[in-house]
C-alpha cells in the first residue's frame, strides 16, 4: 500500500466486510474485539491489528499484488491470490517469516538465511563460509600500521524501496509504543514488531526486532488445537520474545 501511494496517515475504513462466493458461501471476517472503528489511519490499523482494515486494503490493491509481495520477500513461493491470505490464512515457516522481517529492518536488502556461518578444519583453516564477500586488507599476517579498518562491501540486492521500509518499521515501532505489543515498552529499548493470532487461538506469533537483531516466535501444538481461550500472540508469543 505504501508503495502504491498510501501513507501511514491514510484513512482506511474499519467496517463490516462481506464476501459472497457461490461455492464457499459467505465470508465475514471480524476484528478480534468484534467491534468496528470507522475511518482509521493505516498506522493505527497495524498497531491495533485490525483485520477488517487489512482485508479492505488488500481487496482494494488486489490480491495478485499482495501475493507478488509475499513471494518477493520469500514468505511464500506461490501464494494463491485469495483474500483470506491477506490475514495470514496461508502457510509458511518461522525461518521465512523472520527473514522477511529482517529485510524490512535492514532497509530492504536481500537476506539469504543460513544455519551454518563457517566451517573450519582441524588446523583452523576455513573450508566453507556462507558470506562470500571479499575483504580487501583482511588477513592473518597483516601488520598493523595505523591503517583504517577494512571495509567489507555490501553487495546484497535492494529488493524494496528503503523509504517504504523505513515507514513500515516506524509503524511497527508504534505496535510496541501503543499497540498490541505495548507490554514490551517497559524494556526501554528501541523495539518494533507485529503480533499474530489465528482462529480459535490455534497459533500465536510475534515477530520482533531491534536495530540489529530479529527474533521470530511461533507457539502452537504439533497437532493443531487451541492454546486456550483468548490466548493471542500478545499473551503467549510476545513474553517469550
Amino acid at each position: 500500500a505504501l508503495d502504491k501511494g498510501f501513507t501511514p496517515a491514510t484513512l482506511v475504513l474499519d467496517a463490516p466486510f462481506v464476501l459472497n462466493d457461490q461455492t464457499a458461501g459467505t465470508w465475514k471476517p471480524t476484528n478480534y474485539s468484534g467491534e468496528f472503528y470507522g475511518p482509521t489511519p493505516l498506522r493505527v490499523g497495524i498497531e491495533k491489528s485490525r483485520n477488517l482494515m487489512t482485508v479492505r486494503l488488500a481487496d482494494f490493491l488486489g490480491m495478485d499484488l499482495i501475493s507478488k509481495y509475499s513471494d518477493h520477500f520469500g514468505i511464500t513461493d506461490h501464494m494463491p491470490p485469495l483474500l483470506a491470505n491477506s490475514l495470514g490464512a496461508g502457510e509458511t515457516t518461522l525461518l521465512r517469516m523472520t527473514t522477511a522481517y529482517g529485510m524490512l529492518v535492514n532497509g530492504g536488502k536481500k537476506i539469504i538465511p543460513t544455519f551454518i556461518d563457517r566451517i573450519q578444519d582441524r588446523h583452523g583453516q576455513t573450508v566453507f563460509r556462507h558470506d562470500e564477500r571479499d575483504c580487501l586488507g583482511c588477513g592473518d599476517m597483516i601488520k598493523w600500521e595505523e591503517q583504517s579498518t577494512p571495509e567489507v562491501p555490501d553487495l546484497r540486492p535492494q529488493i524494496a524501496d528503503p523509504r517504504t521500509t523505513y515507514q513500515i518499521v516506524s509503524i511497527m515501532e508504534g505496535v510496541v509504543q501503543r499497540g498490541t505489543a505495548v507490554r514490551l515498552k517497559s524494556l526501554n529499548r528501541p523495539l518494533a514488531g507485529k503480533t499474530g493470532t489465528t482462529n480459535e487461538s490455534r497459533d500465536a506469533w510475534f515477530m520482533g526486532f531491534t536495530p540489529d537483531l530479529v527474533v521470530g516466535v511461533f507457539t502452537g501444538f504439533d497437532n493443531p488445537r487451541s492454546l486456550g481461550k483468548r490466548e493471542t500472540g500478545s499473551s503467549v508469543a510476545l513474553p517469550i520474545f
